[in-house]
């Protein structure tokens, strides 16, 4: 208990409260010398001022508390809210918000974005829709390159038909300038003429011929080359003259058959071989020519004999003119087209021999080949093959297609 209270005695002498000593100083004055020199304990004043002590105590310790919770406060409040979490929440919410607007800022980018790519691709598409719907292809422009002299040609081809025709009919009536004009002798004489000289072939007729054709024709001779060979019997070989070919060397529109000054040369020999063969096909043996005066008519008089005879033979001219037209007009359609433009040549419709020659050679024709093939000038026929023929048996024709 002694020790309880010296502990008491000790903590409140480190209170060193006013109060207290003054109450010491009071209690030595009033008690006696003895007892004042001796050393009194603790215990009655702890007991004596244990209330006061301890009221004071709990006010010191709340006004502490209270102290310590106005510093708290103040630390929580000003230090550390205001001038700490504040601003920096203030910054991040500022931060935050800049962040967000960003963020709104890119899907609203996202979004434009994608607008615009919606938007370039629907262009996109309009504009190869357009230009598959409204582009021509590279078969149109084959088609209209190779077609451009077309039907000039078929008119000139048309022109020489009409020109065979005239001419035979003029043959068969014994017209002027004609080979049958004084009669059937001379148009024979005149044309075994033409064979002994252009025609023929000493070794036909198990070699009976060599005395009647012309030395040039001679197999023995230097200048009988494979040129001169190949007109050998066009007068009567119908394959090699007008079926094999797809362009002859005739046209009735120059006024000369072999011209080699001229540039490009004239070369038509075809020319009289079309004639040799017509006058050997129709109308081999012409008509007597029967006397003008023996046609002469009399009004409201009979026809005569003679005018009958002559009649009929009018009648076979026309029949035969069907049959002719035939052979005209296949002969026509592989006449020459038009020429290639030089730069000394007239206006003159273009010729498409070079894109003709381009597409053989795609097929794989040798260039040389091809203008054998097409002829130095297309004709009508060269064209329609290409047009109607070649052009489909190239692969590129059907991926252009698609």
């Amino acid at each position: 208990m002694y020790k309880y209270s010296n502990h008491r005695c000790k903590k409140f002498r480190k209170a060193q409260s006013p109060l207290l000593l003054l109450v010491g100083l009071t209690l030595t004055i009033f008690l006696p010398t003895k007892q004042a020199q001796a050393c009194l304990p603790c215990d009655p004043i702890v007991g004596a001022f244990e209330d006061i002590i301890w009221e004071d105590a709990i006010e010191k310790f709340d006004a502490r508390i209270e102290r310590e919770f106005l510093r708290v406060e103040h630390f929580i409040m000003y230090d550390m809210w205001e001038e700490s979490i504040l601003p920096i929440m203030m910054q991040a919410a500022e931060q935050f918000s800049a962040i967000a607007v960003q963020q709104t800022m890119i899907i609203g980018m996202f979004i434009d974005a994608e607008i615009q790519l919606d938007s370039q691709r629907l262009l996109q598409e309009i504009q190869a829709k357009a230009h598959k719907d409204y582009h021509p292809s590279i078969g149109m422009c084959e088609f209209g390159s190779i077609m451009k002299s077309l039907a000039a040609t078929e008119r000139k081809g048309e022109v020489a038909a009409v020109i065979l025709s005239q001419r035979s009919q003029d043959r068969q009536l014994g017209q002027a300038d004609t080979a049958g004009m004084y009669g059937d002798d001379l148009d024979l004489d005149n044309r075994i003429a033409h064979f002994k000289n252009l025609f023929c072939n000493a070794r036909d007729r198990n070699s009976a011929l060599w005395g009647v054709c012309v030395s040039t024709l001679q197999w023995t001779d230097s200048a009988f080359d494979e040129a001169a060979r190949v007109r050998i019997n066009k007068d009567i070989d119908y394959f090699s003259l007008v079926d094999s070919p797809w362009t002859l060397k005739f046209d009735l529109t120059n006024t000369e058959i072999i011209d080699t000054a001229s540039t490009p040369p004239i070369n038509n020999e075809d020319d009289e071989h079309i004639f040799a063969m017509a006058s050997n096909l129709f109308a081999h043996n012409t008509f007597p020519r029967a006397p003008a005066i023996l046609l002469r008519h009399e009004p409201g008089a009979d026809l005569t004999t003679m005018q009958k005879a002559y009649m009929d033979l009018r009648a076979i001219v026309a029949k035969r003119s069907v049959a002719e037209n035939s052979f005209y007009a296949i002969s026509t359609m592989k006449a020459e087209g038009s020429p290639v433009e030089t730069a000394a040549s007239t206006y003159a419709p273009p010729s498409t021999r070079p894109y003709m020659e381009h597409i053989l050679t795609e097929l794989g024709v040798p260039d040389a080949e091809a203008v054998t093939l097409l002829g130095e000038n297309p004709s009508y026929h060269a064209q329609m093959e290409i047009l109607t023929k070649k052009l489909y048996q190239n692969p590129d024709f059907y991926t252009n297609l698609y």
